[in-house]
């Protein structure tokens, strides 16, 4: 689908869920359900139609489902243990589902649908808890809730990210659904103890989903204990903070227990690879919030939001989703970012930041008392600038996002390829490792040490520079103590190469230091010498050790 289409099937699409909903205003559920569909139906034309986008990187934690499955234990390789996946619940969800036998690569991508679905649901909760307090007031429009959940299936890194198998979707869920809960047991609690926490339960699968999730907990139990510092009932808020605090500790503790004796580190491997304390690191984070806050309307977001600060019953909720927010959003700063497009760690939080948002943005139309046409030319105008800047960041992208679909196949040949026609004691080496690891079945040494605790640990110059998670690199490592049989530096070539072809092409520098580093060094071209290998009309000029190394070009 080109993007001239997409664009004009999104407009139609949102000025017809736009209609539904003001007819059916009268009816909050109808309406709800309206906007549902419209937003569902958008999803679907922006996500698998427009963009149709698989990340490599989703094979990673794919591949660790596949161990489990198999019994092998939650690892990447044969032997030894790694934790190169950052997502457990996600990863265990798909290892009971390739237990069973249903395809895990299609099943991840009906799942962040599934996620994106619920997370709508979640802010219609939230919508209809405000709109309660007040049928008449602004908030109790339809409209706005119609508008978070257009803005949030408009959202290039919803649609991008929802269906490439990545749990970025299934962490904004989690997340939506946690606040909500705790949202909800704040009004709703009157037993001494509290009433079940259910929160907790949410926060602990969040945490469990990703580790930012830490993050809102902190914000929680900090809101909690403020709350019950300033309480008429200081013990009865005492006992509450205590209570949901147990809970939380009861469920991930258990699990932090356990995946630390597994593997030995307080955080995931992937941290180690791509975070350090670095002041150009904190800068590119705020490059790229900068970049997709401006893009998704965070500051006047965020100013709406802060409007719920003077309504009374909502004050308190404003305020903690507030604190979420910008703790979250300082955590991508921390964090430094990341390299791929589409603001993937930005993305769990917009649902929350889109149903205050507007909610506040409303709030403060009514109160400037204009008449109703003027309001509606009004926020027609505002809405339909923020569409387009939604819009835009779907611009553009057939061409790169085809090269990676084409790049996936490619490695997805390949790996069958190396599957069998290699000895399976041989070890890969690649930089992509994702396709080359599932479909492999082969040890694989991650280059960029995503997947290798050695690398992963190793201190590299200037961190922070470069590529997010493409920095990490240790060239005696590979070539004196693991020397993998094969090394795969490229997917598909026009055609096969000379080991002296391939050493000029590799004097071209890349951005990606670990490839500079390795195809420099001389012990490479001592150990290693270039095997072409043509699959399917495809070629692929591999380096293989040298003392591995057959006469024969292998073809298929």
């Amino acid at each position: 689908m080109s993007f001239p289409i997409y664009v004009l099937s999104g407009a139609l699409i949102t000025a017809a869920t736009a209609a539904g909903v003001i007819a059916a205003r009268r009816q909050r559920g109808l309406a709800v359900a309206v906007a549902l569909a419209g937003a569902t139906i958008l999803l679907l034309v922006h996500g698998p139609w427009y963009f149709d986008f698989y990340a490599d990187d989703a094979l990673i934690t794919l591949r660790y489902s596949q161990h489990l499955a198999d019994g092998a234990g939650p690892n990447w390789n044969s032997e030894g243990r790694v934790e190169g996946y950052t997502t457990f619940l996600w990863m265990g969800l798909h290892a009971g589902l390739d237990k069973i036998g249903i395809d895990i690569v299609e099943a991840s991508r009906a799942l962040g649908l599934a996620a994106v679905v619920a997370t709508m649901l979640f802010m219609a909760r939230l919508w209809q808890r405000w709109s309660n307090d007040d049928r008449k007031a602004a908030i109790a429009n339809p409209m706005v809730i119609a508008a978070a959940m257009m803005a949030l299936v408009l959202t290039d890194g919803v649609a991008f990210w929802g269906f490439s198998g990545m749990e970025t979707t299934a962490f904004m869920a989690l997340l939506t659904l946690s606040a909500v809960l705790f949202l909800q047991e704040q009004r709703t609690v009157r037993r001494p103890w509290g009433g079940p926490p259910w929160s907790a339960v949410a926060f602990a699968a969040t945490a469990m989903t990703r580790p930012e999730g830490l993050v809102a907990v902190a914000v929680t139990a900090g809101f909690l204990a403020v709350q019950a510092g300033f309480a008429t009932d200081r013990r009865q808020a005492l006992r509450r903070l205590a209570f949901w605090s147990a809970v939380f500790i009861a469920l991930y503790g258990s699990y932090f227990v356990w995946r630390y004796t597994y593997y030995d580190y307080l955080l995931p491997n992937t941290f180690y690879a791509k975070v350090e304390s670095t002041s150009a690191l904190y800068e590119r984070g705020l490059d790229y919030l900068w970049t997709y806050g401006l893009r998704y309307q965070l500051i006047p977001l965020l100013g709406g939001m802060a409007v719920l600060l003077a309504n009374p019953r909502l004050r308190g909720d404003a305020a903690y989703l507030l604190l979420l927010a910008g703790a979250m959003l300082a955590a991508v700063v921390i964090e430094g970012g990341e390299d791929f497009p589409h603001g993937r760690l930005i993305v769990p939080i917009l649902p929350l930041i889109y149903v205050a948002g507007f909610a506040g943005l409303a709030t403060l139309l009514r109160r400037l008392s204009l008449p109703s046409l003027q309001s509606a030319a009004l926020a027609a105008a505002v809405l339909t600038l923020g569409a387009m800047s939604l819009f835009r960041g779907s611009l553009d992208l057939a061409a790169p996002i085809a090269q990676e679909r084409r790049a996936l196949q490619e490695r997805e040949l390949l790996a069958t390829w190396l599957s069998e026609n290699t000895p399976p004691d041989y070890t890969i080496a690649a930089f992509a490792v994702g396709a080359i690891g599932f479909y492999s079945d082969r040890d694989v040494l991650d280059l960029l040490g995503l997947n290798d605790v050695v690398i992963a640990h190793s201190d590299v110059p200037n961190f922070g520079t470069g590529i997010a998670g493409h920095e990490k690199y240790n060239v005696d490592y590979v070539l004196d103590d693991v020397r993998p049989e094969i090394i795969v530096t490229n997917d598909a070539q026009p055609g096969p190469l000379t080991t002296q072809a391939f050493r000029a092409l590799a004097l071209v520098p890349s951005p990606v230091e670990a490839r500079n580093a390795l195809l420099t060094d001389p012990r490479l071209w001592q150990q290693y010498a270039v095997r072409p290998v043509e699959i399917d009309g495809l070629w692929f000029n591999l380096l293989q050790r040298k003392d591995t190394l057959s006469a024969a070009v292998e073809r298929r």
